[in-house]
This record gives C-alpha cells, structure tokens and sequence, in this order.
C-alpha cells in the first residue's frame, strides 16, 4: 500500500504541474492578444473575472460533489475540460460570446480536478500527530503546480513571440498527456480505504484552533488575490503600456512564481508562523505597499519590486491556508475543505478583475492596483475583528491548544 500511495502521490504532483503549465499558458495567451489588440481594460476585467467566477463555482461544486459522491468521475471531468478549453480558445475569436464560454470551461476544469486531488495528498495523513508529514506534501504540491505555471507563463512568452498557434499546439500535447495522467491516477485511488484516527485530547483542540484560522484563511484569500487577479488578467495592459516586451513580460511572471515558490519553502522548513495572525497581517501589508509600487512603476524593473512584495502574500495565503484546512478538518471533509479554499481564491480574483478592469477604464490603468491596495488594507481590519471573535476565545479556554500550537 505505501508504494503505491507514493507512485500515486508522484503522479498527482506530476498532473499539477502539467494542468498548470497548460491553463497559465493559455490565460498569458489570451491576455497578452487582447492587450496587443488593444481591447478596453473592463474587457479585460470582463475576461478574467468570468475564469476566475467559473473557478470559484467549480471549486467549491468541485469539492461538494467530491465529498458527497465519487470524487474519482469529478477528477476527470476536470482532466478532460482543459483540452476542450484550449481547443475552443485556439479556434475561437476573442472578441465573441462564444469564445468566452469556451475560455471560462477552464475554471470548471480546475475547479473540479483539484479538491480531489488535494484530499488524495494527505490521505490518512493527521495534521496534528505528523505536521512534518503534512508540510511536506502540501510544500511539494505547491511546488508542483508553481513550476507548472511558471514554466507555462515562460514558454507561452517565447512562443506568442513566434504566433499563438504555437502556445495552443504545445500546451494541447501537454493537457492530453495530462488527461491520460487522471485516468492512471483514478485506478490506483479505488485502492484506497477508510480512515479512522484517534486523536489525544490535545490534538482535538488543535484542530478546532486550526478550524478557526481556516475560516481567517479564507477572508485573506479575498484580499490576496484581489491583488494578484491585476497581475494576471490586468499587468497585460501595464506592462504594454510602458513597453515590455511579451519576453520579459513572460520573465517577469516566472520570477513572480519563483517568489512564490520560495515562500512556500520558507513556511515548510521555519513553522513560527503557524497559528500567529500577526505574521499574516504583516504579509498582507507588505503586499498593499508591493501594489503602490506597480501602481507608479515605469519599467519592468520596478514591476519586478512590486510583484516580488506581491507575491510573498500569494505565497504566504495559499500555504498557510491549505494547512488549516488540513489540519482544521477531518479527513471525509478535506476535499470539500480544499474547494472552499480554492473557491475564496478564484472568488477573490473574480471580484478584482471586474472591479480592477472597470475601474482602469473609467479612471485609469494603474488605479486597480492603487484600490487592490485599500481592499487589502481593510481586510486586515476585518480579520483582526475576526480573530477576537473566533480565535481568541479559543486561545483562553483551552491552554492546551495553546500549548500545543503557539
């Protein structure tokens, strides 16, 4: 059985990569054209917030279907979304209805495909007697699907260089490969079978310590990729603006990824942060300050500061976020734990798109990122309130929580 937990666990992280190699791919392919043609930024707000709405609805459908039904069949339907998606993309004018409909089945393609597949990762994994064990397999997921991405933001920037056909071909060959991943990897999870672990006294009062910061997670989740939605669906326009190139801006993106990489490792090997709404908060504010910072920046150099600031929270958020709801949850409910998470991340991007992309037209193309700034700032004050309500009390009954956690 532990061989093959590994060889699936080795294939999934193998399918993250590959889903986000192709999907991030296609959004910098679709993106950059429809900057290139000039198309309005609410256009571009339009674009993007319906992926990241679809996201929002598939991951959090994704996830409930997973819990209540066979997560298996909800998996492929993922898997068999993106080459559907980019199929219709490559043949589709970016400008018609119909196009958009085909784009935004990418949502519901990762939205269906990941909460499975998180809730496959850990598995008879418990949070509280293994954190280690935990850490490790959240770390190396996310590694897997930012190397995807990153790779896909690299190679969709040399190869739109060339024409957009070329992003379509490759990153089809990669999403049916894929495909035929998801369908390996479901055999091999019907060996599963029901876990049951009893837990100390003290660990049942972690988890509902954990329980409480999963629900801080998700309101951080709306402000984090409130920014980040700008530098995906909206920096496209910035940074033609200023000229930079579809290269470095493609390098730019890469290096973003590898912020967020590099956080991911930092909070696996130093747990100083586990439990402490104070790191967060300062996470948060140092990623307001990075979006001033696109905000006024006139080269690729000063965008490359702001993003960095920016993508430590991107980082910061997803980790921390993911580890709660691991360790927050049992093990029936962490799919439909994990589709909340993902579903608070698109929502968050879906609400920034449509806002940032109007406000940029009615205003102008740097102000979505001056307003991702204050949506930021205010959600510090709201998670704070939180806190008190949620955590705190939490913190004062139960010193073994405390003890256990702090």
């Amino acid at each position: 059985m532990s061989l093959i937990r590994s060889r699936l666990k080795l294939i999934l992280y193998l399918i993250c990569g590959l889903t986000d190699f192709a999907s991030f791919a296609v959004i910098f392919a679709v993106s950059r054209a429809l900057a290139e043609g000039r198309a309005e930024s609410w256009y571009l707000g339009l674009v993007g917030a319906g992926l990241s709405f679809s996201a929002a609805v598939g991951s959090i459908l994704g996830g409930w279907l997973a819990h209540r039904f066979d997560g298996r069949v909800v998996f492929v339907a993922g898997a068999v979304a993106t080459p559907l998606c980019i199929v219709a993309c490559a043949l589709g004018d970016p400008l018609s209805s119909r196009f958009l409909l085909g784009y935004w089945l990418l949502g519901i393609g990762l939205g269906f495909l990941y909460p499975p597949l998180i809730g496959w990762l850990n598995h008879g994994e418990d949070a509280h007697a293994n954190r280690r064990g935990v850490s490790r397999t959240l770390v190396l997921f996310c590694v897997a699907w930012n190397v995807g991405m990153m790779c896909g933001q690299l190679t969709s920037g040399v190869l739109f260089e060339w024409g957009k056909d070329w992003v379509y071909g490759v990153v089809l060959f990669a999403a049916l490969a894929n495909l035929l991943l998801a369908v390996v990897a479901v055999f091999q999870v019907a060996s599963f079978s029901a876990v049951s672990i009893d837990r100390t006294h003290q660990e049942v009062e972690a988890a509902e310590l954990a329980a409480g910061f999963k629900r801080l997670s998700w309101i951080a989740n709306l402000g984090g990729m409130f920014g980040a939605s700008m530098v995906i669906h909206l920096l496209p326009d910035l940074a033609v603006a200023i000229g930079v190139q579809p290269e470095a801006h493609g390098k730019l993106l890469a290096s973003w990824r590898g912020v967020i990489i590099g956080t991911y490792l930092l909070m696996h090997y130093v747990d100083q942060w586990h439990y402490r709404l104070s790191t967060a908060l300062a996470s948060q504010a140092l990623a307001a300050f990075g979006l001033l910072m696109i905000a006024r920046a006139e080269s690729a150099w000063a965008l490359l500061a702001g993003l960095t600031l920016l993508g430590q929270l991107v980082g910061y958020n997803y980790f921390s976020g993911l580890f709660y709801s691991t360790a927050g949850s049992s093990h029936e409910r962490r799919a439909l734990a994990a589709g909340i998470h993902e579903g608070t991340l698109a929502a968050g991007m879906a609400i920034g798109t449509i806002a940032g992309g109007v406000l940029g037209s009615l205003v102008g193309r740097r102000m979505p990122y001056l307003l991702a700034a204050v949506v930021m700032l205010v959600l510090i004050v709201v998670q704070s309130t939180a806190w008190w309500r949620w955590v705190q009390p939490l913190r004062k009954g139960k010193p073994g929580a405390v003890t256990q956690t702090s």
